[in-house]
């Protein structure tokens, strides 16, 4: 669901000049044998993003027409990523004002998984501004993408706290269950409001894990960053990640 809609809504945004893709150069770089990918923004980034990416009190009440791809629920919608890194980035937002600080709800799960259709889409969640959000209106993300960190996800020797659970059959029930179970393990909810953390997606497992800070050297660090992608403002910045190392980011970002 969602993915035909969403190339042709994109096709249509591009032609209108409405969805502003984020133009960058992508590198791999290896890291501990891990073939992490680096987009490094352009010096030619478009303009118009700059312009339009000004500061909206809330981009999805009422969200641009352009950006609509579909209905997830009675209760949620499927949006376009406006200044998308990948295309086809998809947004599924309630349709209602939820703080993204607030515990996840059975009904946002069974939103999400409209979208987790094959193999190759990764979901993922940036649970407060320390988890990398910047946008406090609930929404859950989706793109398809590999994932450079699979092995070691899957291994569960992460340098940082986490919990993993593997699902044969994809029920937006059992995600829940074990969604709960998680954030009572790693002391993520305190007075019914949630500590900073991000949770990833796919069809086969979801991984949380709590944050402690957005950022490192001026590098925004958000869920999709623990898949082992990262953007860059410009090549002095890749420098200094490639110095620094991407697992020692990862790590220094969540908790360990």
């Amino acid at each position: 669901m969602f993915w035909d809609q969403a190339e042709q809504v994109t096709e249509q945004a591009l032609a209108v000049g409405s969805l502003l893709p984020i133009a960058t150069q992508p590198s791999v770089i290896e890291e501990a044998g891990i073939q992490f990918l680096l987009h490094t923004k352009l010096k030619t980034f478009n303009k118009k993003t700059a312009v339009s990416n000004k500061k909206v009190t809330n981009p999805f009440l009422p969200f641009e027409q352009d950006m609509y791809v579909g209905e997830a629920g009675d209760s949620h919608v499927c949006l376009l990523n406006k200044f998308p890194v990948l295309l086809h980035h998809l947004l599924i937002c309630t349709r209602r004002y939820e703080a993204q600080t607030l515990p996840l709800t059975l009904e946002n799960f069974e939103a999400w998984l409209l979208g987790v259709t094959t193999p190759d889409v990764l979901g993922f969640y940036n649970g407060g501004e320390a988890a990398g959000a910047s946008q406090m209106h609930r929404h859950m993300q989706l793109v398809k993408t590999e994932i450079p960190m699979v092995k070691i996800i899957s291994s569960g020797n992460l340098a940082f706290k986490h919990q993993l659970y593997y699902f044969t059959d994809l029920k937006a029930e059992d995600l829940f269950s074990a969604y709960q179970e998680a954030m009572y393990q790693l002391g993520l909810i305190i007075d019914g409001q949630c500590l900073p953390y991000n949770i990833l997606l796919t069809k086969q497992w979801m991984l949380i894990l709590p944050r402690t800070k957005a950022q490192l050297n001026e590098l925004l660090v958000n869920g999709l960053n623990y898949t082992g992608r990262f953007l860059v403002k410009n090549n002095e910045q890749a420098q200094w990640l490639r110095q620094y190392g991407f697992l020692r980011v990862l790590a220094e970002c969540g908790q360990v």
